[in-house]
């Protein structure tokens, strides 16, 4: 491998973790169901692309974007549910023959019939009330129908996965997107549960960014995902996780470096963040060169300032939450109840509660455990807030300890 490219980017150097081992046992299972829950930018969407390669696996990657207040969740589903399945064909494998001979059209207007006779436009309500009702009921068919045919489509999946007898992912990607207006992605995410829970052949996992928002499919009666498969813990990245990936990677291409703890500690554990700044460590130095602290925090801060700030949405918090949000930038992952967070932030325990609601609504910070918070975005954070968070003239050392030592 020559020295001079980022050995971070490769796909031959990917990080493993204990996680893939759990997330394989789990995939061999009878019907494999898996729902990732983790901070952001902590390899969930790479854990599973990684499997998919390592196994020679077909993958359908249901990436949902966040769904336009004018379009329906189930039509955004359905449009990226059957790219995937389009690419899949073109592979000319044995799945994709199988289904290249269903015949699309027929499914799609036995499914529209289907949803059509589900709801009756009602009437004796006037013309005017009977219009704006048969406006509403097209809505509400549309939907059913775009539904209806998700379903149809992993029916056929799963007889093509069944009579070639292959096991195909499907991988709902960022699935809480589905929810972001008002919910109204609610009945899709229970067409997709309606269908595959009877699935053996197809295996399917779930994954979300946005934990508050991930968590709404999981929790409580109306939930769709409540109590189905598997639910994989990835926690953040420990220093120790990082230096054992990292380290001989740097070594290699001749950088002396004994730890990256100053580089990472905080950066909440997310590999995103960390393959950013072991980016701009490369790229700034060449063989025989040592990467000692102050290097690394300098390129910490190099990389941040290329960030884009946050704009309104940090200079809108009131003094409280932005004691809090700075505790947890320069802590991740410490309770801000402790007694030291306590002393530094000079709240009780009712305003602490109160800042981290709205610091988590805005989606500026994110739990990971009870009462384990992390920057979502750390390095947009720092840009943003631009905390001071070493100052070399008043310490030798960074104030935060780091994520393994918690």
């Amino acid at each position: 491998m020559p020295t001079d490219t980022l050995p971070f980017n490769e796909s031959s150097n990917r990080l493993r973790r204990p996680v893939d081992d759990k997330l394989a046992a789990l995939m061999n299972g009878e019907k494999a169901v898996v729902r990732i829950v983790g901070p952001r930018r902590i390899g969930k969407t790479e854990a599973v692309s990684s499997y998919a390669r390592e196994k020679n696996t077909p993958i359908l990657c249901v990436t949902i974007q966040q769904v336009p207040r004018d379009l329906g969740a189930g039509s955004i589903v359905l449009a990226i549910l059957e790219r995937e399945i389009a690419a899949l064909i073109q592979t000319g494998s044995k799945l994709g023959k199988i289904l290249g001979k269903t015949d699309r059209n027929k499914r799609k207007s036995e499914t529209k019939r289907e949803a059509k006779a589900e709801l009756r436009i009602p009437g004796g309500f006037g013309s005017l009330s009977a219009k704006v009702e048969k406006t509403r009921t097209t809505e509400a068919v549309a939907a059913r129908q775009a539904d209806a045919e998700i379903a149809a489509a992993l029916r056929c999946l799963e007889l093509a996965a069944m009579a070639t007898n292959t096991r195909p992912i499907v991988f709902f990607d960022e699935i809480q997107e589905l929810l972001v207006n008002d919910e109204a992605g609610m009945p899709t995410v229970w067409a997709i549960r309606n269908e595959a829970q009877h699935h053996t052949a197809c295996r399917y996992v779930f994954a979300g960014s946005n934990q508050r928002l991930f968590a709404k499919l999981q929790a409580g009666r109306q939930a769709p995902l409540l109590n189905w498969g598997s639910e994989l813990t990835m926690p953040p990245l420990t220093t120790a996780e990082i230096d054992a990936w990292a380290i001989p990677l740097f070594k290699k291409g001749g950088r002396h470096i004994s730890s990256l703890s100053a580089a990472t500690e905080l950066l909440a554990g997310k590999i995103g963040e960390v393959v950013e700044v072991c980016n701009k460590l490369w790229i700034d130095s060449k063989r025989e060169d040592v990467l000692d602290e102050g290097v690394q925090r300098e390129a910490v801060k190099a990389v941040a300032r290329q960030q884009a700030t946050l704009g309104r949405t940090t200079s809108e918090l009131t003094s409280n939450q932005m004691k809090v949000l700075r505790w947890i930038v320069m802590n991740p992952g410490i309770s801000p109840y402790t007694k030291p967070a306590k002393a530094s932030l000079k709240l009780n325990d009712g305003s602490v509660a109160t800042a981290l609601t709205t610091l988590v609504n805005k989606e500026l910070i994110e739990s990971y455990g009870p009462n384990q918070f992390v920057a979502a975005t750390p390095l947009n954070v720092y840009a943003s807030i631009n905390p001071q968070l070493w100052d070399n003239s008043k310490r030798s050392r960074p104030l935060t300890p780091s994520l393994d030592r918690l």
